[in-house]
């Protein structure tokens, strides 16, 4: 069962859009609620120098590489971690977030000379949520024991590739159990993370 259907009409019944990764034409102020879609826009922004030559190798385009940019400084701010390469952030070794190229509607990872990979894939011994539906949008790989932020609402969905049987737990806002994974390997396509706060993969 999914967590859509465990949660349907036991939690929330409200349906929020998730976004994806698609910047406003204008700037804005950054939106701080903890489900806030974690590309909001901050306002315009220079490409990393230090990636650059990344976003010129994948073919992006100066207005892009600001808007892909400003996505991950969001991203920063609302999760911490360092960014690596144009669109991936390491969570301090305990995980990574991976935002789609504009344009794109699923990650993908830039290699160091700026060569577009796969679809990103959800590995063996971890646990991936996604912020849009079938595995769409940006993309929280987990791969430590510990709670991590969901810091969109609406449909998305998720991956469990954990150790056979591990189970991951979804916590509401006041810190309270709300769904329990299938054992791996589960999955939903589909499912409501409008009333889930965090995520603990074990």
């Amino acid at each position: 069962m999914g967590i859509r259907h465990a949660l349907m009409g036991t939690v929330l019944g409200a349906a929020f859009v998730v976004s994806g990764v698609a910047a406003p034409a204008a700037a804005a102020p950054p939106q701080v609620h903890p489900q806030a879609n974690i590309v909001t826009e901050v306002g315009p922004a220079s490409a990393h120098p230090g990636f650059a030559e990344q976003a010129g190798t994948a073919g992006l385009t100066v207005a892009q590489a600001e808007a892909l940019q400003s996505q991950v400084d969001s991203a920063l701010a609302r999760s911490g971690g360092t960014q690596v390469s144009l669109n991936k952030i390491d969570l301090n070794g305990t995980g990574t977030i991976v935002l789609p190229l504009p344009g794109q509607d699923r990650a993908r990872e830039v290699s160091a000379s700026g060569e577009v990979g796969a679809l990103y894939t959800c590995s063996y011994y971890h646990f991936c949520a996604f912020s849009g539906t079938s595995y769409s949008g940006s993309v929280i790989d987990m791969v430590s024991c510990r709670s991590y932020s969901i810091p969109w609402g609406g449909n998305g969905s998720w991956k469990n590739n954990q150790s056979t049987g591990t189970r991951a737990r979804m916590y509401g806002s006041s810190g309270s159990l709300i769904y329990t994974t299938p054992g791996a390997y589960s999955s939903d396509s589909v499912g409501d993370w409008t009333p889930v706060w965090t995520v603990r993969p074990c």
